[in-house]
């Protein structure tokens, strides 16, 4: 019978009292000074000792959550030796699923395997350092001892926190001072934050293409007698084109909200990490609300500025009364006022997307960051744990509405500078204020939330596919 591998020998031959005595000795040794419990400082120090790296007051602060069962801001022994018998089972887990030979040794050619799976790439000389960190008696593996010791106080366990542990230490000295890397990890990962947000805004898009007509018709056809309601907007629609007449213009639609998606949130990560280095943050999880509104609104400017052109032609092919060609209705565009046809509105645009955006942005994941850090304190689980899908849905919706509602005026204005000189709406503006005051005169206040309710359908939907979509598409693709 062949003899167990040493990582097995080591985990099931040590009795209780060895077991026992091992624990304690590890607390005593993170436990300088003899108080008997353990705080944030001695966890800090133990990360240093196990690890030979420092670690960031994220990673202490959550394994001082998830040790600290008494919720008294300190660990003492009993706890200890709860997370420690729990965290060793769970790297034994991940170690077996690594070892690929099953002889109880980690080769490099095993945790590349592993980082790569994550959708970690990293250079040569840099995985040789990240290898050269576990490996501590230098002989080219890594028994489960070595492993053990490097992961024992991380509170996570799979090889992207590992790995993230080791990139965001290694950007600190040892006195825990940030050392601001060259390139940021936005982008790092730029081509899986575009993508992400690309199916996101693709798959939102197209399952709310209804309501999205449904709004711009009520919009556009406010002027005509009498007033047209949803039911009979609905009708219209369907007579003229059938179930097929909801979904006219949704090819462009997806045209212009994959680039658009795709550009605010690669923008929106990018700017978190900015605020975090600009505010000397831990990282871009960690920053104050205020700053995620700021980044959410400057994502949002980038986005509309990029896609305005698509999004006029989109409107306009939505508001002819039959079908109409992308690029027979752009040649007109033009032909009547060049290449500023494109733009009617875009200050307007771009002045209603910043508060929006920064609504929408920062509302959503203020509400799944404060869900999170519930769910850790109150249950227990892992702030780093995707939350239930039930979840996702819920904090756009009330981050989708709030941001709609709020700069709903803008955007019928901006929809009407957009539209004019259609079938469906052949009024001329001169400017969006005269825009704004036709609107006053014919409607009254009333006359600015044409078509809201359309709108909050399409929204709430659309916003809670979009951020579901988006971090399942991140998940997928190895990145947080």
């Amino acid at each position: 019978m062949p003899s167990l591998p040493k990582t097995t020998e080591f985990y099931l031959s040590e009795t209780p009292q060895e077991r026992e005595r091992r624990i304690r000795e590890l607390f005593d040794s993170l436990d300088r000074k003899n108080k008997g419990v353990l705080d944030s400082e001695a966890i800090q120090k133990g990360f240093t000792t196990m690890t030979h790296l420092p670690a960031r007051t994220k990673y202490v602060n959550e394994l001082l959550d998830r040790c600290d069962t008494s919720h008294d801001g300190l660990v003492d022994y009993a706890e200890f030796k709860t997370y420690v018998t729990d965290k060793e089972r769970e790297l034994w887990n991940l170690f077996g699923k690594l070892d690929q030979r099953g002889d109880g040794r980690l080769r490099p050619s095993d945790v590349e395997t592993a980082l790569r799976g994550a959708g970690i790439e990293i250079s040569k000389e840099e995985f040789g350092h990240f290898i050269q960190l576990m490996d501590l008696d230098g002989n080219g593996s890594i028994d489960f001892h070595e492993f053990k010791n490097f992961l024992l106080l991380l509170p996570q366990s799979n090889m992207s926190d590992m790995y993230q542990y080791y990139q965001t230490s290694t950007q600190l000295t040892q006195d825990a001072e940030v050392i601001i890397p060259p390139t940021d990890e936005a982008a790092h990962h730029a081509w899986r934050y575009l993508l992400a947000g690309g199916v996101a805004g693709a798959v939102s898009r197209t399952c709310t293409a209804p309501f999205d007509r449904l709004k711009v018709y009520l919009i556009t056809h406010s002027r005509q007698t009498p007033p047209v309601t949803l039911t009979s907007a609905m009708r219209a629609i369907y007579e003229k084109g059938g179930w097929r007449g909801f979904f006219v213009g949704n090819g462009l639609n997806v045209v212009k909200i994959v680039p658009e998606s795709a550009i605010k949130f690669y923008a929106y990560e990018t700017c978190k990490g900015l605020m975090a280095k600009a505010l000397d943050c831990e990282d871009k999880d960690s920053i104050p609300t205020s700053a995620r509104f700021i980044a959410g609104g400057m994502a949002g400017l980038c986005a509309q500025f990029m896609i305005y052109p698509a999004e006029t032609l989109k409107t306009r092919i939505m508001s002819q009364g039959e079908r109409t060609q992308v690029f027979k209705t752009a040649k007109t565009m033009y032909a009547r006022a060049g290449i500023r046809a494109f733009w009617p509105g875009l200050t307007l645009g771009m002045v209603g997307v910043f508060p929006y955006q920064a609504m929408d942005l920062g509302i959503y994941e203020t509400l799944k960051i404060s869900y999170l850090q519930y769910a850790d304190r109150e249950y227990g689980e892992s702030r780093d744990r995707q939350p239930s899908v039930l979840v996702l849905w819920a904090c756009g919706m009330v981050s989708g509405s709030i941001g709609a509602t709020s700069v709903y005026p803008l955007n019928v204005i901006r929809t009407r500078l957009q539209a004019q000189g259609t079938h469906a709406h052949p009024h001329y503006y001169d400017s969006a204020w005269h825009a704004a005051r036709v609107t006053y005169q014919k409607d009254g206040v009333r006359g600015f939330y044409k078509g809201l309710g359309p709108t909050l359908l399409k929204v709430v939907p659309a916003v809670s596919i979009t951020y579901i979509t988006y971090e399942w598409s991140k998940r997928e693709l190895g990145i947080s």
